[in-house]
């Protein structure tokens, strides 16, 4: 049965991936005007219902869509608990924005939270307005007790939120009995902490900054970072060449040293996406739907940036540089 599942699931996604965008369409939005781009994403119903009432909110569209998509990921999949521990970034994302708001003094972070994790967002501004842990997973409430612990005594750091939290997060997928999940994490861990490297050092921040900032190590160890850190620029990416993503890291830390850490963040993203389509075909693992989930929140970022450029009257150039993988380089 867990196999006519998997083999369902499989199919229900494939369907589904014939209504992403896609390169031709995204071509006719980058070449028309912002009404007219909005014009092919309503055309194709992207967003559902929001698109069915004609609305001009491409945050609203945006929206609706990744929910339609969370939807269809946790209805089909054949391992569900494997499914969410991917969803539950969005969980994270509100988790750190809630404990920030608090140490702030409160506040509406209703603007700031993302739909789509395993908890509704007001179940987790329940959380952490009471110090109550006790629903989360064992990591996360360790880390969030922790926090509570720490500045109890310490001046509170908002960084260090940041940092405990997605910590706790990469060490889940890193216990996951799934083969695709730690290599996911490890992957996508080494390509964060490279984007820790070059932003803190471009900061000229001291070596205890950087090592309290960098990840649980992926498959490039925390020292190498440190020692990276310590060698000139030019030399990061070889120093960093190590694991699996070991030569596309090295390619990425090179060239942000011209264009910046985007160069870093689109390859992150690329060899993702690859890494889940690698998978597209397997019948005994969640690959396939991640896979489903990573582009159509990579196709979610580059609607974003069509319009926003469109209607800043920035150039195509912008655009173009900043497309990734699912839409052509």
């Amino acid at each position: 049965m867990a196999q006519d599942n998997a083999l369902y699931a499989v199919a229900r996604i494939r369907c589904h991936e014939n209504g992403l965008i896609g390169r031709e369409r995204m071509a006719r939005m980058i070449a028309g005007t912002a009404e007219e781009a909005m014009q092919v994403l309503t055309g194709v119903g992207y967003g559902g219902a929001a698109a069915a009432e004609g609305t001009a909110d491409v945050e609203a569209l945006i929206a609706a869509e990744l929910a339609r998509t969370d939807a269809l990921v946790r209805e089909v999949s054949p391992d569900p608990a494997l499914t969410e521990l991917f969803l539950m970034q969005a969980d994270v994302h509100n988790l750190k924005a809630l404990y920030k708001l608090r140490l702030l003094g409160g506040g509406d972070a209703g603007p700031a939270l993302m739909q789509g994790g395993a908890f509704e967002p007001a179940a987790l501004a329940r959380m952490v307005r009471e110090s109550d842990y006790e629903g989360l997973p064992a990591p996360l409430a360790e880390a969030l007790r922790g926090l509570d612990e720490a500045f109890s005594h310490e001046t509170a750091d908002p960084v260090r939120v940041s940092t405990a939290l997605d910590g706790a997060y990469f060490r889940m997928g890193y216990a996951s009995k799934s083969a695709f999940a730690v290599e996911y994490f490890k992957a996508r861990a080494d390509f964060e902490n490279a984007l820790v490297l070059l932003r803190l050092t471009n900061m000229g921040a001291a070596e205890e900054r950087l090592a309290q900032a960098l990840l649980p190590a992926g498959n490039i160890p925390e020292t190498e970072f440190l020692k990276a850190a310590g060698l000139p620029a030019e030399q990061w990416g070889k120093e960093l060449m190590q694991g699996p993503a070991g030569e596309v890291l090295r390619k990425a830390v090179e060239d942000a040293q011209q264009s910046g850490p985007q160069a870093v963040e689109r390859a992150r993203d690329n060899y993702l996406i690859r890494l889940a389509e690698r998978g597209r075909f397997d019948q005994d693992t969640v690959a396939p739907i991640v896979g489903y989930l990573l582009a159509r929140e990579q196709e979610a970022r580059c609607i974003r940036l069509i319009l926003t450029a469109k209607r800043n009257g920035l150039p195509e150039s912008i655009i173009t540089e900043r497309m990734r993988v699912l839409y052509g380089e």
